[in-house]
Formats: structure tokens, sequence, C-alpha cells
């Protein structure tokens, strides 16, 4: 069955590929050359586990790890709940175009084209699920390795080496988490293509130019960065 869309829906569609690919491809380069949010608390994550080898008790390392992981597996479980909803509505399209229509500055749609639109939705909440359960997996890692490090008073070249590579999967799970959010923050813009496709545009690019704004601009990151006023 041919897909029934307008020039407008290709072209919305297209600006968001467009910034969906563009974004992550551009604030990973732009880090090099600017700091990011993620590479300011990258420091911050490798100080963390050094001073993990001084501590003689570490139940406190392991309890922000836990936070950590608390955070991830709220998303996950989230996601999940999410792609249930949108698989039901995927299985009552017919019911669900004429409540679309209603909506304020709704443009009539067709069925395979709402389809589409869920289908859309449906893959950016399966992509924050695998990146936040691979950030739940990365958490579940860095317990691991913190549990392994001897006590300070027997430490040695090699619980230095475990110390660093926490720090590693610390700071990968950190990044999957962030694409997670990304991913959410991009589904808000996909949702205003159900009004029509002008409005997915400027959603797209609010959300793409806020994106950028909190990662390189924001003053959470002047603070990381010590230049508070």
């Amino acid at each position: 069955m041919k897909l029934q869309y307008s020039h407008l829906d290709l072209i919305a569609f297209l600006v968001f590929v467009a910034c969906w690919f563009g974004y992550d491809w551009f604030a990973k380069r732009h880090a090099n050359d600017r700091p990011s949010l993620l590479t300011v608390m990258n420091p911050f994550r490798e100080r963390w586990f050094q001073q993990t080898l001084t501590r003689e008790n570490r139940i406190v390392d392991s309890a922000l790890v836990s936070n950590l992981l608390h955070s991830a597996t709220f998303f996950s479980s989230t996601t999940i709940l999410v792609l249930g909803g949108l698989l039901a509505l995927f299985g009552s399209v017919e019911k669900s175009v004429e409540v679309f229509e209603n909506l304020p500055f709704a443009q009539r749609t067709s069925q395979q084209l709402l389809e589409a639109k869920i289908v859309l939705l449906i893959l950016l909440f399966i992509y924050a699920l695998v990146k936040f359960t691979w950030s739940v997996r990365q958490f579940n890692f860095v317990t691991i390795l913190v549990g392994s490090i001897s006590p300070n008073t027997a430490l040695d070249e090699h619980d230095q080496s475990i110390a660093s590579r926490a720090a590693g999967i610390m700071k990968l799970a950190g990044e999957n988490f962030g694409q997670g959010l990304r991913a959410y923050y991009f589904a808000l813009a996909a949702l205003l293509w159900f009004v029509q496709p002008l409005f997915f545009i400027v959603g797209t690019a609010v959300v793409t130019i806020m994106l950028y704004r909190m990662e390189f601009h924001s003053r959470t990151l002047d603070v990381l960065n010590g230049e508070e006023d």
C-alpha cells in the first residue's frame, strides 16, 4: 500500500533525520574544541575512583553508583511502559485518526501516514531503551569493579588499573544515559508531527538548539568549569 504524504511531511521528516544524526556527529567533534557537559564531568569521574582507593570503607561509593543505577533503571522501566502504550496505539490506528484530526491546528492525515508517525516514535523509544538498559549493565560492571579493589592497606598497581577501568566504564555509562535522554527530547519533537509537519520542523529545531545550549553553553557547564559569576 502506497504511503500518502505531503511534500511538507517529507521535508519535516528529512529535517528530523538530519538533526538527529547531525547533532550526534556535531556534538562529538565540537567537544574536541569546546568543553561539554560530558567532557567536563569525565575528570571528576576519574578523581572519584582515585579517591575510592583511599577509602577504608567504600559504602559511599556503592551508594553513589546505586543512585546512578536507580536513575537508569527508572528510565528503562518508563520507556517500556511508553513502548507498550505506543504498541497499543498502533493496534487501534483506525480509531485514532479522527482523534488526532480534532486536535487544534491539526491537518488531515491518512491512516498509513499516522502509522508511520507512530513507528517513528516506537523506533526512538526502542533506541532509548537500548541505551538505558546498556547503561544499567555498565553501572553494574562499575559496582563489581569497585568491589574487586583491595582494602586501602593492601593496594597495588592492579588496583590502580581497576580504578581507571571503573572510571572508563562510568564515562561510557554516562554517555549512553545521555543518549537515551536525547531520544526522549527528540520524541517530544516527533509528537508535534501528529498535529502538522510545520510544527514538527519547528519542534525539531527547538530541541536541537536546546540540546546544544544545555551541552555547550549552559550555566551548569559554567559552574562545573569554575566560570560562574
